[in-house]
């Protein structure tokens, strides 16, 4: 079970440690202990499932200038706090890149080392849209359920998720995977990693992004995305870049994006990107889940609650 109460010396440059320990079947704040940030930095900070890949791919182009990538997404830009590669290779891989990094997290401020000198690109999506990605994403990896647990020491393996979406809608926005979270299941708190973020919104190096933003507006949002993180645009080649990050387009490029290297094949071949869409949840959701929805939402400040759940 994650822990509270963690001590964490706050080093040059960190404005805040982080405040919780997020240890499961697929998260361990702890790999952020070895972190060594270089100046310029960028962490990719979103919950399951709220256009993590997505935003990955848009700071790809825009600090590489080109559509081409170095290598497999998932070691460009590595995923320090998840479970599924090696901690030391995660680390390795970090040590010895010489581009602008750009790591990602899933994690809430509250688990991460704040940095002055480090970029956060934090997207947020609709909890409604959310749970369905979650439900698609963790039934497409149920047979992970079959083997032992690959989390840190003391976890439980991944749990088997309901076939049935609105079974698993009651448990995701009435459940949590950490005592003090209270929907999300099986993986982190969408509202909970909002909340945490917002809060510290107006920090220049913090950017918060909406998913629904995203679709309705690339380019303005892109472009948003290169003025935060200083980085010059090439209208030439503006066009090109822009398509590279459309949805179809990075389905289409899936294996090349994704396969290879330390991640593997499973990603690629796994219909990772699923549809890409909002509102999905209309078609699943009667009053009864809806309820739900709402309880699990009510906490948050008005202002949040209503940027947040701005589903199309």
């Amino acid at each position: 079970m994650a822990a509270r109460g963690r001590t964490h010396t706050v080093g040059v440059g960190m404005i805040k440690g982080p405040e919780r320990v997020y240890r499961s079947f697929f998260l361990d704040s702890t790999r952020w202990d070895d972190y060594e940030p270089r100046p310029g930095d960028i962490v990719v900070c979103t919950p399951p499932k709220a256009g993590t890949t997505w935003t990955q791919r848009i700071v790809s182009v825009l600090v590489f200038g080109d559509v081409g990538l170095p290598g497999p997404l998932g070691e460009v830009s590595p995923w320090l706090d998840g479970t599924f590669t090696p901690r030391g290779e995660v680390l390795r891989l970090l040590g010895a890149q010489r581009h602008r990094r750009f790591l990602k997290s899933h994690l809430p401020l509250d688990g991460l080392p704040f940095h002055s000198e480090v970029s956060y690109l934090v997207v947020a999506r609709d909890p409604r849209d959310t749970a369905m990605s979650a439900h698609h994403h963790a039934r497409g990896l149920n047979w992970l359920a079959d083997l032992p647990p690959h989390g840190p020491p003391g976890t439980a393996a991944q749990p088997r998720v309901p076939e049935d979406a609105r079974e698993f809608w009651r448990a995701y926005f009435t459940r949590g995977a950490f005592p003090w979270e209270t929907n999300g299941w099986p993986y982190n708190s969408p509202t909970a990693h909002a909340l945490s973020w917002w809060e510290w919104r107006r920090e220049p190096n913090v950017c918060l992004l909406h998913y629904q933003e995203l679709r309705d507006d690339l380019d303005g949002q892109m472009r948003r995305v290169a003025a935060f993180l200083g980085l010059a645009v090439d209208e030439r080649r503006w066009p090109e870049l822009v398509r590279a990050c459309t949805f179809g387009r990075m389905r289409s490029e899936r294996r090349r994006l994704l396969a290879g290297g330390v991640s593997g094949s499973a990603l690629a071949s796994f219909e990772f990107f699923h549809k890409g869409r909002n509102g999905q949840w209309r078609e699943v959701a009667a009053e009864a889940e809806l309820a739900l929805y709402r309880a699990a939402v009510e906490p948050l400040p008005a202002d949040l609650r209503d940027w947040l759940t701005r589903s199309a």
